[in-house]
């Protein structure tokens, strides 16, 4: 199952490492503590990358490109409880910042508490209908719970969404095979292999 998360936030973990204008209201200091987190970060420097943001966030704790960016990399260091802390400090700026949702979902299945991964990835859903990276992540976590239909609905709604990516059919080959659905799991798998060709 990790691997599957792995893959899934490989594919779908998009952060934007270029350098802002200053956002307007955004203190000045903020905004080049932020450039240099950026810089660090694209050297793959995290942990003064982190620093920087911590720093632009100190001077102005609702810099939401900070908050994301730093909640970014502590999701990928693996330091899900403060990754959830800055996807929550964004979501309190922005209720409706879906991608706060979805990233927050992927820190919280990361800790295996796919209950609340769950409700944020619907949150996510809800606020934007075809965003097809919290529809396989729902999936994810449905199948990690052993919800295997839950699991099958919300891939193959990927699916219609994204015809073209071959992870969506690879998942759902998973869950059919879980299910012992053998046939549907070899079409499924056949489908994705088209799709690498």
């Amino acid at each position: 199952m990790k691997k599957v998360f792995c893959l899934s936030f490989a594919l779908s973990f998009v952060i934007t490492l270029s350098a802002f204008a200053q956002p307007p209201g955004v203190n000045k200091g903020a905004v080049e503590a932020f450039n240099k987190g950026v810089s660090e970060a694209n050297k793959r420097n995290f942990k003064e990358a982190i620093s920087f943001y911590s720093k632009a966030i100190e001077l102005d704790p609702k810099y939401a490109n900070a908050l994301h960016n730093r909640g970014i990399i502590y999701y990928n260091m693996r330091s899900q409880p403060e990754a959830i802390a800055d996807f929550t400090a964004l979501i309190g700026i922005n209720p409706k910042d879906h991608d706060a949702y979805n990233e927050r979902g992927l820190a919280y299945a990361d800790q295996k508490k796919y209950v609340e991964s769950i409700v944020d990835f619907t949150k996510a859903i809800e606020l934007n209908a075809t965003y097809t990276a919290a529809y396989n992540h729902r999936g994810n976590s449905a199948f990690a719970m052993k919800k295997y239909t839950d699991a099958i609905t919300d891939y193959t709604k990927a699916i219609e969404l994204e015809p073209a990516d071959a992870k969506h059919f690879n998942n759902r080959a998973n869950v059919y095979k879980a299910m012992g659905k053998d046939k549907e799991a070899e079409d499924d798998l056949a489908k994705a292999k088209n799709l690498t060709k």
